[in-house]
C-alpha cells in the first residue's frame, strides 16, 4: 500500500448539513473508502484558511485516491479537494538513488543549445 495525503476544503453546503444533524464524518465515509480498498491513518478537520480538512490514507494505486476525491468533490459540499502521494524517508532515498543514477545522461537545454 502506498500512502497519501488528501485535504480540502469545504463549503457552507457541507457546514449546513453538520450544523442541521453533527455527525462523525468518519463513521460515514468508512464503507466508501473500504469500496475503494483506501484505509485511514489519520482523519483531520483544521482551522486553516486554505483547507479545512486533512487526512493521510494508504491506497494501492493513484487510481484508486483520484476515484475517491471525484466522489467526494461531485457531493458539492466541497470547494476544493487534493490529494498527493506521500513517501516515507526509505521510499525518498530510493527515488534520489535513482535520480542519482540516471543523472549522467541529463542534457540540459542550455547544454544542447552549446550555452552550457
Amino acid at each position: 500500500m502506498k500512502t497519501y495525503i488528501v485535504y480540502g476544503r469545504s463549503n457552507s453546503e457541507y457546514a449546513s448539513g453538520m450544523v442541521s444533524k453533527p455527525q462523525n464524518r468518519i463513521d460515514v465515509v468508512k464503507p466508501m473508502l473500504d469500496q475503494f480498498n483506501i484505509k485511514i491513518r489519520e482523519f483531520l478537520f483544521t482551522s486553516s484558511e486554505s483547507f479545512n480538512f486533512f487526512s493521510i490514507v494508504e491506497a494501492e494505486n493513484d487510481s484508486d485516491v483520484e476515484a475517491l476525491s471525484a466522489v467526494v468533490f461531485s457531493s458539492g459540499t466541497w470547494d476544493s479537494m487534493h490529494w498527493s502521494r506521500a513517501y516515507d524517508s526509505q521510499e525518498y532515498k530510493k527515488i534520489y538513488e535513482k535520480a542519482h543514477d540516471g543523472v549522467n545522461s541529463y542534457v540540459t537545454s542550455m547544454q544542447l543549445a552549446g550555452d552550457g
